[in-house]
């Protein structure tokens, strides 16, 4: 691939989860998985809105969910459950066409 072309998808798209990792198979690793798949969502929205109110949000929610990715610890409960809920609501607004 040469420096002027760019892949259709972002690579968070394409991150294989490791089999057996540290908390493989445990609720933090569902979150992480999930706060990672949402953040590429958001992305691949970003790269192809025109709207400037629409780019707003979703830069905002990508705010939103690398922070709850920093904020997400293997024994915090509370964290994981906000995480997986910002997920639902990016994933929501995503899928109502506003993006």
């Amino acid at each position: 691939m040469s420096d002027q072309q760019h892949p259709t998808d972002p690579v968070l798209s394409r991150v294989q989860r490791v089999p057996g990792g540290l908390y493989g198979d445990e609720p933090y690793e569902a979150a992480l998985s999930d706060l990672r798949a949402a953040v590429a969502q958001v992305s691949a929205a970003l790269s192809r809105t025109q709207d400037p109110s629409v780019s707003e949000y979703l830069t905002r929610y990508q705010a939103d969910l690398n922070r709850a990715q920093l904020q997400l610890h293997p024994h915090g409960s509370a964290a994981l459950e906000r995480a997986h809920a910002l997920c639902r609501t990016v994933r929501r607004y995503l899928t109502t066409g506003a993006a």
